[in-house]
């Protein structure tokens, strides 16, 4: 007589996988949730009209915390939501087809929620990695403003980095599945002037992978959709006039996002535009010589997608959005500091193979040449002191 199998606790998590074209990834993204250390979950996979063989991949693999929903091509938050109503835990989280979680990231998570009851959603930190795998590097230890209005000037929420109390999603509604990007961020924002309260842990939770290529094409979708968020927000019909006074730094702050994208995908033209218009709209943004502005073009020029930060500042100096003379020259500043402080993480003994990055530093920034300690590194660089 065969042992009757322990009955299962019901799941205290749902894990929702949305996949379209993604059997190069799904199998590890699966496994990543199968081996978690954390076991009471359910997986929900949503293939959502795939046309490679992510169905034979999802066929081949067996286990009874799996459930597998088909659906039409239908994008990416139509594929969440039907994700959501197919599971039945009282906490939720999302994972892409093409990332994966760490191990431990349920346990985290979930005994953060246990623990602080007046918490909806808690994040956290992200381990970003390339197409094969290979770490680029981690989010910053240092916690993001997760209220508003500060929610509206960025998105620094990763989806697949979240767990998130259903009764929220229930109270506010699904993903907009008009959005084609930036859905998430929607969607955060709607929780966030519900009053669902936001935490972050700093213990990374997801590898989230960069992908190279069609960048054109995702820049054009990304301005539409942040442009798209903007407007849904703040066209609330009862928004409160405090929320309302920040509309010109959001859309601003939108289109700075909008332009950095559009110089990375070689479209400066596009990216002058935005840029001008972002000015146009904030003046804070000219203020102190442009001292906000070009900060949030650095942070951009680290995004992974930019293959050298400094390459990525001067495609904005050699198209620069018109009559900002004194942002060139401080965006010329800004590469000079970026080289200089690649020397500084570096011992005295190889100053001299980096003698290139000092040259640059001093060409984009004459006036190191007064500063004593640049001096000392150039004597070492070049004439071995």
């Amino acid at each position: 007589m065969e042992k009757p199998e322990t009955p299962r606790n019901p799941p205290k998590i749902s894990v929702i996988i949305p996949a379209y074209n993604q059997a190069l990834y799904i199998s590890e993204s699966i496994r990543s949730v199968l081996e978690q250390t954390y076991p009471e979950f359910e997986l929900i996979v949503v293939d959502d009209g795939s046309t490679d063989e992510t169905a034979q991949i999802l066929t081949g693999i067996q286990d009874p915390r799996i459930c597998v929903v088909r659906q039409p091509n239908s994008g990416l938050s139509a594929a969440r939501n039907t994700g959501m109503r197919a599971s039945s835990a009282p906490f939720i989280t999302f994972l892409d087809a093409d990332d994966y979680f760490l191990p431990d990231k349920l346990e985290i998570l979930s005994n953060y929620l246990d623990e602080q009851s007046d918490i909806g959603l808690v994040v956290g930190r992200v381990r970003y990695i390339d197409e094969s795998g290979n770490t680029i590097f981690e989010s910053m230890k240092t916690p993001p403003k997760l209220v508003l209005p500060e929610l509206l000037f960025e998105n620094p929420i990763c989806v697949s980095g979240i767990l998130l109390r259903r009764k929220w999603v229930e109270s506010i509604g699904e993903f907009d599945e008009s959005l084609r990007a930036c859905e998430d961020w929607d969607l955060w924002l709607r929780l966030a002037y519900s009053g669902c309260r936001f935490a972050w842990v700093e213990h990374p939770v997801v590898a989230y992978r960069f992908h190279q290529g069609q960048m054109t094409r995702e820049s054009e979708r990304m301005r539409k959709a942040i442009l798209s968020t903007l407007d849904k927000f703040f066209n609330q019909p009862e928004l409160p006039e405090y929320l309302r006074t920040y509309k010109n730094t959001a859309y601003a702050s939108g289109l700075v996002h909008a332009a950095a994208f559009e110089y990375l995908s070689n479209q400066p033209d596009k990216g002058q535009r935005d840029l001008n218009e972002a000015i146009n709209l904030d003046s804070i943004l000219k203020e102190k010589r442009y001292k906000r502005l070009v900060e949030l073009l650095v942070g951009w020029s680290y995004d992974p997608r930019s293959t050298e930060p400094a390459g990525f500042l001067q495609r904005i100096i050699s198209n620069p959005p018109p009559g900002q003379p004194g942002l060139v020259h401080q965006l010329r500043r800004a590469i000079s500091d970026i080289y200089l402080s690649s020397l500084f993480s570096n011992s005295r003994e190889d100053w001299r193979a980096h003698r290139g990055d000092l040259f640059k530093a001093v060409l984009y920034k004459p006036g190191w040449l007064l500063n004593r300690g640049v001096l000392r590194m150039i004597a070492s660089a070049w004439l071995n002191i």
